[in-house]
């Protein structure tokens, strides 16, 4: 017999997040106020690092580029955890690529009039040659502390949706509710625990773009207690640009449409397709048999 499912839906992060919870022992009630804590989790990361509130803590480390700043400790986990990312892939993954991302119009704005500017490949080949690298932020571990480059910019767009479906995991599944079987979506990027209605494993239908333009459903995956992340070039697509670059030239990537990737936390399985996808073909460059991820190109 199908079990009672429970969904609610809010906006954050530009995304819509809907999360779904299948009815056990639980009263409605206590589950409501789960789902709500857990949509807290999104508010709060959102407020606590976005670029785009000047008194947010990723704003104040942005804009002390150069000295150095005293962090909290989930800051300074997410930074290192970008730069672990980084350094595991050559640089494919950079924090510090807004930059390019900005001169295309990527901005509190979204001021994509920037794109007609006729000096627009000028401005980012320049800006290419004379960026400050990634592996030059410096970390004081003891002192909670981190130092960026003068004129050094970092951002969490390639992990933050993702950890904010992980700290909206804890919520829903820590000791205050231990809720069993339920389902996060945020705009395509999941995360699963245990099973359906059904009492099957959550289904998922993986989305691409076809060569007509349409997004279709290219197949489906089962979760089995774990979490799933896309990047398209599609998704997020202005005209010729998107917002996958490469940062050697601040190039948008175009060898791939879509690709997924299969990991147990949704910050791996984020941070992981934003780098994939940015590395091309150059994918068969890496040794992944000692991470627990898969990935799937479309």
């Amino acid at each position: 017999m199908e079990k009672e499912i429970i969904i609610r839906d809010k906006n954050f992060m530009n995304t819509l997040i809907t999360i779904k919870v299948v009815k056990d022992k639980e009263t409605t009630v206590q589950i409501l106020d789960a789902i709500e804590e857990a949509f807290g989790e999104f508010d709060r990361i959102v407020k606590t690092y976005t670029r785009f509130n000047e008194n947010s803590e990723l704003s104040n480390l942005n804009r002390k580029n150069g000295e150095w700043v005293e962090v909290s400790s989930e800051f300074l986990l997410l930074i290192e955890k970008m730069l672990e990312l980084a350094n595991k892939t050559d640089g494919a993954f950079d924090p510090t690529i807004i930059d390019f991302l900005e001169i295309y119009g990527y901005d509190k704005n979204y001021d994509f009039s920037k794109l007609e500017n006729p000096e627009l490949d000028n401005l980012v080949n320049d800006r290419a040659k004379s960026r400050p690298n990634w592996n030059e932020i410096e970390l004081d571990k003891k002192a909670q502390k981190v130092k960026l480059q003068k004129d050094q910019k970092i951002d969490l767009g390639g992990i933050g949706k993702g950890y904010a479906i992980d700290c909206a995991y804890s919520k829903l599944s820590g000791d205050k509710f231990q809720l069993k079987n339920f389902l996060i979506d945020a705009g395509g990027d999941l995360r699963a625990s245990g099973r359906n209605s059904r009492n099957e494993l959550w289904n998922i239908g993986l989305k691409h773009e076809n060569e007509k333009g349409e997004q279709i459903i290219h197949s489906m995956i089962p979760l089995d207690n774990q979490a799933l992340a896309c990047s398209g070039s599609w998704a997020r697509k202005v005209k010729q640009f998107h917002h996958l670059i490469t940062p050697a030239t601040g190039k948008p990537q175009n060898i791939f449409k879509t690709i997924y990737v299969l990991a147990d936390t949704a910050t791996e399985a984020d941070g992981w397709a934003t780098a994939l996808f940015v590395l091309g073909k150059d994918i068969n460059q890496l040794d992944l048999s000692t991470l627990k991820i898969k990935y799937f190109v479309l």
